[in-house]
Order: structure tokens, then C-alpha cells, then sequence
């Protein structure tokens, strides 16, 4: 019963949204999720059609039967709330998609070169291509790019493609850009016979060169984000505590505020405060 309604809600959301959901599609296959396109598309209006009628009737019971407000104020409360939480949720299921792909294309692009430099050293041993992409998806901290590699190798070993075909499917499927253009690149010097060890290591010299780029931009800023952490939350708040203990000598207010509000304002307010706003700015840096 329930995937017959899943299978209703995909042909009806296909049929009257197709167009308007044409961005989701690609995001949905991209992203690879572990759902095709359609069944997803069903799922969103599914649940969103069973949260409206759950949310409907509950706001309904709530103004009418528990509260007993007005009946024209219940009915349109009742809608309002409704439309606002189940928007919500359609929001959620649509917007999902597009986190999960920005998520694995930075984890994509943040470990390449590193995951590339791997590559290079198992091809010089001599390991044949189809059995690299196997050691690459086996090391795990590479992150989403072993996932990548591991695609590749599910592609030969489970569904029976040959290299080429394999490696073509997740180009064409990968969110990035840059090891979409990699992996084109391999296939190139495949088909036309060129050195696979000389293409991985002009690649693994090119991906540390960004990459100490990216790590001499990333301590740069970890130096200034220090500064400013010293200044703003050890000797501004120091500083001003002393004003504020200096000038309740001479006066016990300063500028119509107590000196003892003013401390506890700084010490248990601003400090804190600034050190929450440092660490998400500090969680946001990446390298």
C-alpha cells in the first residue's frame, strides 16, 4: 500500500511540477543519493500531502474543540499553520539535495590532491587501474573522493563494466567539476595509449602545488582570526573592567548604568557571547 501511494504521488508530482523539478533531477543524481529521481519525487508529495492532512486536523481540534476560539478565526489559523509547516517540510525534502551535494563537493575538491598522490604511488607499483580505484575506495579519509573511487570499482566488480565505461558513468555524475575533468583526463590517456603513471603524477604535482596554497591561505588566516581573538576577548574586556573598577572610584555609575552592571554586562554577556560568534566564524574557515 504504501509504495502503491509512493508510485501515485511520483506520477502525479512528474506530471504537473516535472518542469519546475527539472534543478532537483540533476541534484538528486549528482548528489548521489540512495534513491532515483522519481521515487524521491514521490516521497516529497507523499509526505507532504499526509503532513497537510495530520497538521490540518490537529490545529482544527486545537482552536475548535480544546480552545473554542471563534469558528471562521479556526478554520483560517488552522489553514495558515498548516500551509506554513507542511511549506516546511516540501522545503526540506527539496532543498536536501543541494546541501548533500555542496557538502560532497568540497569534501571532494578539499581531499583530491592528497587522493590523487595516492593514486600515483599505487600505479608506480605496478597495481593495474581497475584495482587501484578498489585501494583508493578501501582508505576511507579521503572522504567523499574514496566514495568517488568506490563508485568506479561497484561499476566493474558488482555491475560488470569495463574501466572505460565505469569511469565515464561517474564522471558524468560527480558533482565536481575539477575531478570530473581528472577522471576525463585518465580516460584520454587510456584510450590513447599514453603513460597512466606520467598523467597521475603531472596530476599529484599540480593538486599539492593548490594544496600548500590552500594550507599557506589557511594558516595566514588562522594568524589573523588569532589576533583578532586576543584583542577582542582577552584585552578589550580586560581594559574596560579596569575603566569600569578605576571610574567607580571617582563615581558608582557611568553613564546612568551602574559600574557592578556594567562589569557582570561584560563579563557574563559580551565575552561569551563574542566567543560563540569566534567559533562559528572559526567552524566556517576551511581549508
Amino acid at each position: 500500500m504504501y509504495q502503491e501511494l509512493i508510485h501515485l504521488f511520483e506520477k502525479l508530482g512528474i506530471r504537473f511540477f516535472g518542469r519546475v523539478l527539472q534543478p532537483l533531477k540533476e541534484l538528486v543524481e549528482k548528489s548521489n543519493l540512495p534513491i532515483i529521481y522519481e521515487k524521491y519525487v514521490g516521497k516529497l508529495f507523499f509526505y507532504c500531502f499526509l503532513s497537510f492532512d495530520i497538521f490540518l486536523v490537529y490545529f482544527l481540534y486545537l482552536f475548535l474543540i480544546f480552545w473554542r476560539f471563534n469558528f471562521v478565526i479556526s478554520i483560517v489559523s488552522s489553514i495558515i499553520l498548516t500551509i506554513t509547516l507542511t511549506s516546511s517540510i516540501a522545503t526540506i525534502f527539496y532543498l536536501y539535495p543541494f546541501y548533500k551535494y555542496k557538502n560532497q563537493l568540497e569534501s571532494i575538491e578539499k581531499n583530491m590532491p592528497l587522493g590523487i598522490s595516492y593514486m600515483s604511488i599505487i600505479s608506480k607499483s605496478g597495481v593495474p587501474p581497475e584495482r587501484m580505484f578498489k585501494y583508493l575506495a578501501e582508505e576511507k579519509e579521503f572522504g567523499e573522493f574514496s566514495k568517488e573511487c568506490e563508485r568506479v570499482y561497484k561499476h566493474i566488480y558488482l555491475v560488470g563494466k569495463d574501466i572505460i565505461s565505469s569511469v565515464r558513468v561517474v564522471a558524468s555524475r560527480t558533482p565536481s567539476e575539477k575531478f570530473k575533468n581528472f577522471l576525463l583526463g585518465f580516460l584520454s590517456t587510456i584510450l590513447s595509449g599514453g603513460n597512466i603513471n606520467l598523467y597521475l603524477e603531472e596530476e599529484s604535482k599540480k593538486g599539492i602545488n593548490v594544496y600548500k596554497e590552500r594550507q599557506r591561505r589557511y594558516t595566514s588566516m588562522m594568524g589573523f582570526l588569532s589576533d583578532i581573538y586576543i584583542v577582542a576577548l582577552l584585552i578589550a574586556p580586560l581594559v574596560l573592567i579596569i575603566i569600569f573598577t578605576a571610574f567607580s572610584l571617582i563615581s558608582p555609575t557611568f553613564f546612568s548604568f551602574e559600574i557592578m552592571f556594567l562589569i557582570k554586562l561584560v563579563t557574563y554577556v559580551f565575552v561569551p557571547l563574542a566567543g560563540l560568534i569566534f567559533l562559528i566564524v572559526l567552524n566556517k574557515v576551511k581549508i
